[in-house]
């Protein structure tokens, strides 16, 4: 395992990976540069590995970038090639729609962001235990922070999210999302249809939420859907056409899956 030291963002990477992990770490330190305008955040972690030395050291499928929190702090992982089974699976999920807005790799690695973004909610206390809420609240904090470092990103981000809310999953309920129903196709659907709905908030309210988000931590489940139907009401609805009935305060949101 080789290294690019850097006292934020150290990038570790298998043979052959040091042109792609220095564009990652790249990446999201630009990233940080918008975060930490707004709240501290400790080092994090990037790996970059080959299959051989992914499966040697993490139990989860190759391919797909994820953030770890860990006793060794706070990590995002990345493949240094995307596998063609991978690619395969995605290529039919979005056969229907026709031509995607960009190579679906790109996209990928432009999802790596999303990761990052996990971590920094982690670091700042605004995970709440809820995936869907989790996820809400990511997709907030990544679209934010490509708005601010990277917009050429950003629009590409919400053409793919365009594309991506077309799709058509069976499950469109936020209890079948939080407990990972609906397989790829739903995943996709759930954080299109998010990150849609983060640009109209970035739009009527800039870096509100997030100014809003902080003075609240640490959140919850209750607290941070409370602290989002309050400020924005008209979320109450939006939140309703995904099966979620539950008001602030009243029976609780769909419970997480073990």
């Amino acid at each position: 395992m080789r290294a690019l030291p850097h006292p934020h963002l150290p990038a570790f990477f298998s043979e052959g990976g040091a042109l792609r992990a220095k564009a990652l770490q790249d990446y999201l330190l630009s990233l940080r540069e918008v975060y930490v305008r707004y709240a501290p955040l400790p080092p994090v972690r990037l790996f970059v590995l080959s299959e051989k030395d992914w499966r040697a050291r993490l139990p989860y499928p190759y391919g797909l970038p994820f953030q770890h929190a860990g006793p060794e702090g706070l990590s995002v992982y990345a493949p240094l090639t995307y596998p063609e089974r991978l690619l395969h699976r995605l290529r039919e999920v979005l056969l229907p729609l026709g031509p995607p807005p960009g190579e679906i790799p790109a996209f990928l690695d432009l999802n790596l962001g999303h990761e990052y973004a996990h971590a920094v909610q982690v670091a700042w206390r605004l995970r709440t235990g809820a995936r869907w809420l989790d996820e809400f609240v990511a997709n907030y904090l990544f679209l934010l922070g490509l708005r601010r470092a990277r917009p050429d990103l950003a629009e590409g981000l919400l053409a793919w999210s365009e594309h991506l809310a077309r799709l058509a999953p069976e499950k469109r309920r936020l209890s079948d999302y939080e407990r990972r129903r609906g397989g790829l196709e739903g995943a996709l659907w759930f954080q299109a249809r998010f990150t849609l709905m983060a640009q109209a908030l970035w739009e009527k309210d800039g870096d509100g939420l997030l100014l809003a988000l902080l003075e609240a931590a640490p959140l919850d489940r209750k607290r941070g859907h409370r602290l989002l139907v309050e400020r924005y009401p008209e979320l109450r609805e939006w939140f309703r056409g995904f099966g979620l009935k539950a008001a602030p305060g009243g029976a609780s949101s769909p419970r997480q899956a073990p």
